[in-house]
């Protein structure tokens, strides 16, 4: 049985037509996952960068949120909050947490459905020096 060249003319664009937006679904799905592990990572190197920086107490609060701020490049939607232990002396754990909501690089609402509302990482450290930074500041914003 012989098939006609003509009649299997559409039929390569109307399959087209069918599977590019999955694939273009799926395309933007890759990049804004790449994008919010990035995000991720972000947010954790400022935790650590925070912790390190009270475990030594480099300064009091303020320079400690900025020092978390600066090591991010997520500038809105961050919220930085340090707590320095039991009595906040030599050998008290303290802890970091930063916690940030994601924006979505492309904009489109179909593929925001499938994102985390928040990202957070949680940092406890050993204090090895007193601390002068109060715990009662409460959280700070980048």
């Amino acid at each position: 049985m012989s098939v006609k060249k003509g009649r299997d003319r559409g039929a390569s664009l109307v399959e087209f037509a069918l599977t590019a937006p999955f694939l273009i679904l799926l395309l933007l799905g890759i990049i804004e996952f790449g994008y919010l592990f990035g995000e991720f990572n972000d947010v954790r190197h400022g935790a650590r960068e925070g912790a390190r920086a009270a475990a030594v107490n480099a300064g009091g609060n303020a320079f400690l949120h900025q020092r978390t701020c600066d090591a991010m490049d997520l500038t809105a939607n961050v919220s930085v909050t340090f707590t320095d232990g039991a009595s906040g002396s030599v050998g008290d754990t303290g802890e970091v947490r930063v916690v940030a909501r994601p924006s979505s690089l492309s904009g489109l609402g179909l593929i925001e459905v499938f994102l985390p509302a928040t990202l957070e990482s949680t940092v406890e450290f050993r204090l090895e020096q007193d601390s002068d930074w109060s715990t009662d500041a409460g959280p700070a914003s980048c």
